[in-house]
């Protein structure tokens, strides 16, 4: 895979002073894959939350209810209410 990043004119010198010094392609293979794992985990964990849920019998309306009430305990154990 291959990556271009444009800079503008004014940043042309310190980027080519800056490749040289350090491996900006390490720094940005690093990034991305860290950035790419993230989503992924994400993705997985949407994709179980919805394999659940198609099984759940839960009503949006007792969910909206059931969420109202994690709400207020969580407001209450931290001094909110």
């Amino acid at each position: 895979m291959k990556v271009e990043l444009e800079v503008p004119k004014r940043y042309e010198k310190l980027t080519e002073k800056l490749s040289k010094e350090v491996n900006l392609s390490k720094v940005f293979s690093k990034a991305f894959t860290k950035a790419l794992e993230d989503r992924m985990k994400e993705e997985i964990a949407f994709e179980g939350l919805k394999k659940i849920a198609s099984k759940s019998k839960l009503t949006e309306k007792d969910a909206l209810r059931l969420a109202d009430k994690v709400k207020e305990g969580i407001a209450r154990r931290h001094g909110l209410l």
